[in-house]
């Protein structure tokens, strides 16, 4: 693939309300994928869900979300966004190849100064390529990135993991979630 990208890392889908339990029911009992994980976190338009499912050798993966407190729409004009998570194994080169991410605010990569006590160095190349960060108890590392919003439903996402990182950067999803809608705002 073009742009160092090396495969899909995953899927996220976006489930109505009605149909959450039974799509993972499916996944779970019909694929026989394994759950791994349920979060759930602060949206800007309410309450969400994260459920994450895949394979023992994770050569399939998907996180399915949906909102369980809603007050107004995920950003104007996109209604229950789907993403794409293409793997690659230099994320600051993939990101120079591919051009502008979505724009992350400032205050973000203050709040991973404060969290991870990262060098300064290191998360000004972050801030400069809109690349997130998280790490889980183990040392694992995850940087992704994401696109705006395309055809009014559709966002990818790149993903580089280090160190056995498994989940899916759910911390930074609200961060996401509120860059997609000032975006969408901004451009009405």
């Amino acid at each position: 693939m073009g742009a160092g990208l090396t495969g899909v890392d995953h899927l996220g889908l976006a489930q109505p309300f009605d149909h959450f339990d039974e799509a993972g029911l499916f996944y779970r009992s019909v694929l026989g994928l394994d759950q791994l994980t349920t979060e759930e976190y602060a949206a800007p338009f309410g309450l969400m869900r994260s459920r994450a499912f895949a394979t023992g050798g994770r050569t399939i993966r998907l996180a399915l979300t949906v909102a369980l407190l809603r007050r107004g729409d995920w950003a104007p004009a996109v209604v229950d966004p789907q993403h794409v998570a293409f793997a690659t194994g230099d994320i600051f080169a993939t990101a120079a190849a591919i051009g502008p991410a979505l724009p992350v605010p400032d205050n973000y990569y203050d709040d991973l100064t404060a969290r991870f006590a990262l060098p300064a160095e290191t998360v000004e190349r972050l801030r400069r390529f809109g690349i997130l960060y998280d790490r889980d108890a183990a040392g694992g590392e995850l940087l992704h990135l994401y696109t705006p919003v395309h055809g009014g439903r559709v966002f990818f996402e790149i993903v580089q993991r280090s160190g056995g990182y498994d989940a899916f950067g759910e911390t930074n999803a609200p961060v996401r979630m509120a860059a997609h809608r000032h975006l969408r705002l901004a451009s009405r």
